[in-house]
């Protein structure tokens, strides 16, 4: 049994190291093929604004493409399909998952299309435990294990947070993983040693580097709850709306898809040269949000326009997470609503980028549904420690709207329609 165990310990190390590889060139090609982009686009200064369309629109074309003929249960984030094959009504086919997430996600990420590399590094991850399971002859249940392992040790490489990886399985995938001590085991060794890698490969830096608050006083957690209320609210919103406009592209002839697709492309790209702060994943936007001092009307507007393309870009089947881009939108709306309080409440003393960072992980909690995961993601991304409290305030808040509102989790939707569009497409074979 503890030669077995050992067996079992070693390979989710292995699993950890190379999620973590895969992780860092996964960065590096989005990086190089972005500069690149750049650097042709300063070439045509005059018309940038067309050359950045066609690069945008020839890029999400290309990983368009890629999931269509090759594999199409790489579209869009991926979580559900891991969801799916612990549930054991989803296959994994790791041989042609992993090259087409890895060149679909580097090109639809690269566009400046709305979408992150979170998502796909958690499928990614999910595969590369597949793999190894298949290839070290385990049998059904560490299988599911090192699935499992693989998926949370992608989150903890792409966000730098190796706890929150741990607990994405314990709250998104409670229901399609048995929880054990050993699996709890093999799953932080993987989150670990591709925390570790990744790091050694990459940086050590946070994802969002920002200053460090100190607890807010008793008195104002209430600001925080309500804020929660406003962030579930909109979590509500977005995944309704997320999903109906799926169920509407699923619907188009393939014309219009084509037609659709080059549309939000070409968009894409304009609106890169012309407001960059509109397009991307979302990192950029926290930032420069965290940084400038943003009137009113003019966060409202960007989390508006923001939350229009998000959706827009989602639907396009390109294989892309929507991590990133609603933590930015997260961001936006609790800084906007940080100012609404500040005129209301001429008193209040909490800085604005404690709303910021509660926003932030409320929306994402409200979404999914997983509000330690939300609580724990962004302490470990913006190394706020102190914050745990108005988080765990804001967080519930937000969560428990979306279940008063019987709406349920992003992934939980998504499933359901890979299901119902495996099925359709079964029944035309």
């Amino acid at each position: 049994m503890s030669k077995k165990l050992l067996w079992l310990y070693g390979f989710a190390s292995l699993l950890g190291v190379l999620t973590g590889l895969l992780s860092s060139m996964f960065q590096w090609f989005i990086l190089s093929l972005t500069y690149l982009s750049q650097r042709i686009l300063s070439s045509f200064t005059e018309y940038s604004w067309l050359v950045s369309a066609f690069l945008s629109l020839v890029m999400i074309f290309l990983a368009f493409a890629a999931v269509r003929y090759f594999a199409r249960e790489a579209a869009g984030s991926g979580v559900q399909e891991i969801e799916g094959a612990l549930l054991h009504v989803r296959g994994i086919y790791w041989r042609r998952l992993l090259p087409i997430k890895f060149i679909g996600g580097v090109l639809a990420i690269s566009s400046h299309a709305l979408v992150g590399m979170e998502g796909p590094m958690i499928q990614m991850g999910g595969n590369l435990g597949a793999m190894l399971g298949e290839m070290g002859r385990f049998g059904l249940k560490r299988c599911d294990t090192l699935i499992a392992a693989g998926a949370a040790a992608g989150l903890a490489s792409a966000f730098n947070a190796p706890l929150a990886g741990v607990l994405l399985v314990i709250e998104e995938l409670r229901y399609s993983f048995k929880y054990s001590f050993i699996n709890f085991t093999v799953i932080a060794i993987s989150c670990v040693s591709a925390t570790v890698t990744m790091e050694a490969l990459v940086s050590t830096q946070q994802v969002i580097p920002m200053s460090v608050f100190q607890t807010p006083q008793l008195g104002n957690l209430g600001f925080f709850g309500l804020l929660g209320l406003v962030m579930g609210l909109a979590g509500a919103v977005f995944n309704k709306l997320l999903m109906q406009r799926l169920y509407a592209f699923d619907a188009l002839s393939r014309s219009m898809r084509l037609l659709y697709i080059g549309v939000i492309g070409a968009l894409i790209g304009i609106l890169y040269v012309t407001y960059p702060r509109l397009v991307g994943g979302g990192y950029d936007i926290i930032k420069q949000s965290l940084t400038l001092a943003l009137p009113l009307t003019s966060l409202f507007g960007l989390f508006f326009l923001r939350f229009i393309l998000t959706i827009s870009c989602y639907t396009l089947s390109i294989p892309g997470g929507i991590f990133a881009p609603m933590l930015a939108l997260g961001t936006l709306l609790g800084l906007g609503v940080f100012y609404l309080f500040q005129m209301i409440f001429p008193g209040l003393t909490v800085a604005a980028d404690v709303f910021a960072v509660a926003g932030m992980g409320a929306l994402f909690s409200a979404s999914i549904r997983a509000p330690l995961t939300g609580i724990v993601l962004v302490v470990e991304m913006t190394g706020n420690y102190y914050l745990i409290l108005p988080l765990m305030v804001c967080c519930l808040s937000a969560t428990t709207v979306m279940q008063l509102l019987n709406s349920p989790p992003i992934y939980t939707q998504l499933l359901k329609r890979t299901l119902i569009s495996n099925k359709s497409i079964s029944s035309v074979k």
